[in-house]
């Protein structure tokens, strides 16, 4: 895979576009969530969490929850739902839907949203319908890395929204476009909002205190545990349900014992502490090397970043 652009530019740029269109990296990380429960407390402080069609929503008492809405009046309805658990609203197949978005840019909560758009190459020019709406609420873009999703990458940027990209097991093509995605969000001065995975990522880098990416993009079962329409839970990025071999608890950790136990690329991986065996599943054979690419990029940009901001504005003109 070939990525454009030099190693020295991407580190160089990177601190302008972060350091000085936000604040240092460091800082943004630590002070400045790309996306936020009900009532502004970061979804990563809830012990667990489920994520579960809104039909099925109604019987968690007061447990943390996020509900999946996929028609307009299911979103209009859980906007003006005053529930104790209700965290965020899932939103999914309603972007091209012009009327669906008048609601949310004027109902009166703070109810945060997530955007999931499942063909970013065609949904992304209907992200500008959430205008409005990231005006009165917190609202976040999230994506498979799915070919055509940088121009989704691009507008939402633009747009000063928070993106998720859900990779999964890249083939050739996706991993070049995730490169892409990379330099976009470390070259480009109108980023300010964070594009995981590459924010938090960049963040542990430089030495933040951050999960790995099962946390990071919301997949550990553990923590959040999806569930199918009939109140099934299912393991992420497969259809299989958790067998009684393979529980929700510790389902991360046991995946990536058992990846090193069976001599996996993960027991030699610098960045294995980070990933914890993330691009192995749901196929543990999957080569990791295009996306070990992508991740020595972020560390050399880490790290130039780090040598940029300790010498601070005494440097010395080259």
């Amino acid at each position: 895979m070939e990525v454009a652009g030099s190693m020295d530019g991407v580190a160089a740029e990177a601190v302008g576009s972060i350091a000085e269109g936000t604040a240092a990296v460091a800082g943004s990380i630590a002070g400045r969530r790309p996306f936020t429960g009900h009532n502004g407390v970061p979804q990563e402080t809830n012990p667990s969490l489920a994520i579960l069609p809104a039909a099925l929503a109604e019987g968690t008492g007061n447990s943390p929850f996020a509900a999946i809405v996929k028609t307009r009046d299911e979103l209009q309805r859980w906007l003006e739902v005053h529930h104790p658990g209700l965290q965020w609203l899932q939103v999914e197949g309603l972007l091209s839907d012009r009327d669906a978005w008048a609601p949310p840019a004027h109902c009166a909560s703070l109810i945060p949203i997530d955007v999931v758009l499942s063909d970013p190459s065609s949904e992304f020019s209907d992200l500008y319908r959430l205008v409005d709406v990231c005006a009165v609420r917190d609202v976040r873009v999230s994506m498979p890395a799915a070919p055509g999703f940088l121009k989704a990458i691009k507008l939402a940027a633009s747009l000063r929204l928070p993106i998720r990209i859900l990779p999964g097991q890249p083939n050739p093509e996706q991993l070049a476009e995730l490169a892409e995605a990379l330099e976009f969000y470390l070259h480009e001065p109108m980023v300010e909002a964070p594009v995981e995975f590459f924010h938090s990522l960049l963040g542990s880098f430089c030495g933040a205190d951050t999960d790995s990416l099962w946390m990071i993009l919301e997949e550990d079962p553990a923590v959040f545990l999806r569930y199918d329409d009939q109140g099934i839970p299912k393991l992420p990025r497969s259809p299989s349900t958790p067998s009684e071999q393979m529980s929700i608890a510790g389902f991360v950790e046991r995946h990536f014992k058992s990846l090193i136990e069976c001599g996996a690329e993960c027991a030699t991986c610098p960045w294995r502490q980070e990933c914890r065996g993330y691009f192995k599943w749901p196929d543990p054979a999957y080569s990791c090397g295009g996306v070990k690419q992508l991740f020595s990029i972020i560390a050399a940009a880490a790290n130039e970043m780090g040598r940029e901001l300790a010498e601070g504005p005494n440097k010395t003109p080259v």
